[in-house]
């Protein structure tokens, strides 16, 4: 191109383009570069939101102890003449508690020991046993009862307390009227008599007695009152000096019986156990044969009570004048209406306690 000559139209038009294709060259260059840093931030950013794997971690020995770390005492400074003590640090005073109201009680061995209760005197026995007439007299056998038992505690051996209370015995024991020994039984199907005395160990004849039943039958769904042998027993003793016979039921007094004992003390001392019970007895005379029941040579009466002890027991008479006396062979003897009622209320195995 010449100095002074007309610019070159079509030279300047290319260049103008090429210009315009570079610029969109670098524009697009551009886009690409940001579009690409956006990219790398949004990965990075999305896998940092990614949750990670559990990493397992080995199990520490259980039987593995950490040692006890070991402080150094640090010792406490002391205060040197030049060094005052640091002053004590004022603490705020709390309230102090109310005291507490305590009882202080004596040791053991100084406690007093409770005191006992005062026996009964004669004067209560006497009013215990006008009460005890008074309920008798009311139709409360067992509340009469039990007040005279209370009379006879404060005035031991007092003949006419034991006579009310051995006139009040039989009366209340063999009928339905109801004692603290007691128990009611309703019959069911299949009881009879004789395993209601082996249950209950009491014998046949005072059940029989007590609930009125004639014979041998009962009823079903009959209600009976029977003495429960099994948690109250009777117990008889035998004074061979007095010549008498003391029922206790459990430990209490129930009625003394006049009785005969040996002649030239052939009565045995000790306590002996009843195994056996007979009614209308024959009689084995040593050295004899047997003497049947009713015999004028039958000496046992209408019942016999054999004790542990071979050849000896309680036993009837014949010869009510001995009763009280030293005459017998050495059993104890007695009339035929009081064995009769040991017959009836004793079971077997009741102790016999004889004594001089």
């Amino acid at each position: 191109m010449q100095p002074n000559s007309a610019p070159d139209i079509y030279l300047m038009k290319r260049e103008k383009s090429r210009a315009g294709c570079m610029t969109v060259l670098i524009a697009t260059l551009a886009v690409a570069l940001l579009a690409g840093l956006f990219a790398l931030v949004h990965w990075y950013g999305a896998r940092g939101t990614e949750s990670a794997e559990p990493v397992e971690m080995p199990d520490a020995p259980v039987e593995a102890e950490i040692p006890p770390v070991q402080i150094p005492d640090m010792p406490l400074p002391v205060p040197t003449a030049s060094t005052p003590a640091p002053a004590p640090v004022p603490i705020a005073q709390a309230p102090a508690p109310a005291p507490v109201q305590t009882t202080v009680l004596p040791a053991p061995d100084s406690a007093p020991a409770p005191a006992a209760a005062p026996a009964p005197s004669g004067g209560d026995a006497q009013a215990l046993f006008a009460q005890a007439r008074e309920r008798l007299q009311a139709g409360d056998h067992q509340a009469a009862r039990q007040a005279a038992l209370d009379a006879l505690a404060a005035r031991p051996g007092d003949a006419e307390i034991e006579t009310f209370l051995g006139e009040l015995a039989m009366p209340l024991l063999a009928s339905q009227r109801p004692m603290p020994e007691k128990v009611e039984h309703i019959v069911q199907s299949g009881d009879y008599l004789g395993k209601l005395a082996a249950t209950y160990n009491t014998p046949v004849a005072l059940i029989a007695k007590a609930n009125n039943i004639q014979g041998a039958n009962i009823r079903v769904g009959e209600t009976l009152r029977l003495i429960d042998g099994n948690a109250h027993a009777f117990a008889l003793a035998v004074s061979k000096s007095r010549n008498d016979l003391v029922v206790t039921l459990d430990g209490q007094f129930f009625k003394r019986y006049r009785v005969s004992t040996g002649e030239n003390a052939k009565t045995p001392v000790g306590t002996f156990k009843i195994i056996d019970k007979i009614a209308q007895p024959a009689w084995h005379k040593p050295g004899s044969r047997a003497i049947p029941y009713g015999d004028p040579e039958n000496l046992l009466g209408t019942h016999w009570l054999a004790l542990d002890l071979p050849g000896y027991g309680l036993h009837g008479t014949w010869e009510p004048d001995s009763i009280g006396k030293q005459t017998s062979a050495g059993c104890v003897r007695l009339l035929n209406s009081d064995i009769e009622e040991l017959y009836t209320i004793l079971p077997k195995g009741t102790l016999v306690t004889i004594t001089e």
